[in-house]
């Protein structure tokens, strides 16, 4: 049932957002030189490697996203800041979720380097579920990679590490622990009216 919710859910919402979609590839070509999209590899179900993709919303290099949580360069672009305020850029990824690599809603696929962090037992429990595009840490914590911005190097790593990734851990763990159709959509909603609302950080 969930497989069928994510596909029904991404076909719709890709059908939906199409014209819109190349809009921002177009904005996004004339707003600052680089690729319309960006990559990285995450860590899947089984501990299986995944190729993601994501509007650019940063000046910076096409592998920028292989760095800690996903930020992307410290200077957004003009289409970027819209893109990051709304959740918009990683439309892409629903291709990902059509493709049986990603889910609608799970826990937040993560870079190798960071998932050997997970204590042992976590990443046991994590990686036994498929990764999602919505999760309830990144609603919650949507300017976590404004935060991470500010920071370089070592300072940039420990943040991450010691304070951003446990609570992502503990929201995964809740999730997983009392998963359900209707927590998906709850989520699903939630993640809808969230950028709408004040944010916080982790």
């Amino acid at each position: 049932m969930k497989r069928f919710v994510d596909v029904v859910l991404a076909l719709v919402l890709l059908l939906i957002a199409l014209p819109l979609t190349l809009l921002i590839a177009v904005l996004i070509r004339l707003d600052s030189p680089g690729p319309i999209m960006t990559r990285s590899h995450r860590v899947g179900r089984n501990g299986r490697m995944v190729k993601v993709w994501e509007f650019r919303t940063a000046n910076a290099e096409p592998d920028a996203m292989e760095t800690v949580g996903g930020c992307q360069g410290e200077e957004l672009t003009r289409i970027g800041a819209v893109l990051r305020k709304f959740g918009m850029g990683r439309w892409p990824l629903l291709l990902t979720v059509l493709r049986g690599d990603l889910s609608m809603v799970g826990p937040r696929a993560e870079l190798p380097r960071y998932v050997g962090c997970y204590p042992t037992e976590m990443r046991k429990l994590i990686l036994s579920v498929k990764p999602g595009l919505v999760d309830l840490a990144s609603i919650e914590f949507r300017q976590e990679q404004q935060l991470l911005a500010t920071l370089e190097g070592e300072a940039l790593e420990e943040t991450y590490v010691d304070k951003v990734l446990p609570v992502r851990l503990e929201y995964a763990k809740r999730y997983i622990e009392s998963q359900s159709l209707l927590t998906d959509l709850r989520i699903l909603l939630w993640a809808l009216v969230a950028p709408l609302l004040p944010r916080k950080a982790a």
